[in-house]
């Protein structure tokens, strides 16, 4: 709500300021395609291995255990990733845009510093497998346009809020010392759900009254809680209750062509 708000006060201001009067494509809907890259930041980017190693509980009883696991809760080890989008927008008279944006995107998990830690704990094991980060999201979006001394160019400042969803970020973990002795999840592998949030701005240039091509720079973020049920196959073991989260945080820029219905 507060960055809502402090994007209003902005475009309206930016709005007096260069002196606005005519009407953009008053009144019509657009729609867009885009991609560019989505690039981790704060934790989502971070690779620290610190927090690797907590307390968790038995599954059915009350005992404790100290283990190493790939948490991500602060440290999600996320690599650069790809975006792709569709947008249907409606362009109101009053310089407002109301619209629906659906997109996907997908990060790679890195896994070389994990591996360190992993290889040097007591049991070594390595890595063979890690889900990417393969996330959807549908929001409303709010945005509004200016042009600069009415030219062929245009800014739009956005807001989006939605729901989103991310793969469960499974992986495999097998003992260096005896090859084939895996520690996995068992269960389910859910996705995982949360509230979505995008703030950004869109620049665009006019082709022709039709088409224009865009610019967008936006920062995006959703928080997803989960709970793994780790152990070790085959042969059994105990069954160990492991939350996590990954906060996903990520800077997405790339193009995007419009067509205006």
């Amino acid at each position: 709500m507060v960055r809502l708000v402090i994007i209003t006060l902005l475009v309206c201001f930016s709005h007096k300021l260069l002196g606005q009067n005519n009407k953009i494509n008053a009144g019509k809907f657009e729609i867009s395609i885009g991609g560019g890259a989505v690039i981790p930041v704060g934790k989502f980017a971070s690779t620290s291995t610190t927090g690797f190693e907590q307390t968790v509980f038995e599954k059915g009883s009350d005992q404790q255990y100290d283990i190493g696991f790939f948490s991500k809760e602060n440290h999600g080890h996320a690599k650069r990733g790809g975006d792709m989008n569709l947008e249907i927008n409606f362009l109101t008279r009053r310089f407002w845009v109301h619209g629906l944006s659906i997109g996907q995107s997908s990060n790679a998990v890195r896994l070389e510093l994990a591996n360190n830690y992993f290889s040097n704990v007591q049991g070594p094991a390595e890595l063979r497998f890690h889900e990417d980060f393969n996330l959807q999201n549908i929001s409303y979006q709010l945005g509004y346009r200016f042009k600069p001394n009415n030219g062929s160019f245009e800014f739009r400042p956005f807001q989006r809020v939605g729901f989103s969803q991310l793969t469960f970020p499974f992986y495999i973990l097998e003992s260096i010392n005896f090859p084939g002795v895996t520690v996995i999840h068992e269960g389910d592998r859910p996705r995982l759900n949360s509230l979505y949030f995008e703030t950004g701005i869109l620049s665009t240039i006019l082709l022709s009254k039709k088409f224009d091509l865009g610019f967008n720079l936006s920062y995006r973020f959703a928080d997803f809680d989960y709970i793994m049920y780790q152990r070790i196959v085959p042969g059994g073991s105990t069954t160990l209750i492991v939350p996590d989260q990954v906060n996903f945080r990520a800077i997405m820029t790339g193009f995007r062509l419009a067509y205006k219905l």
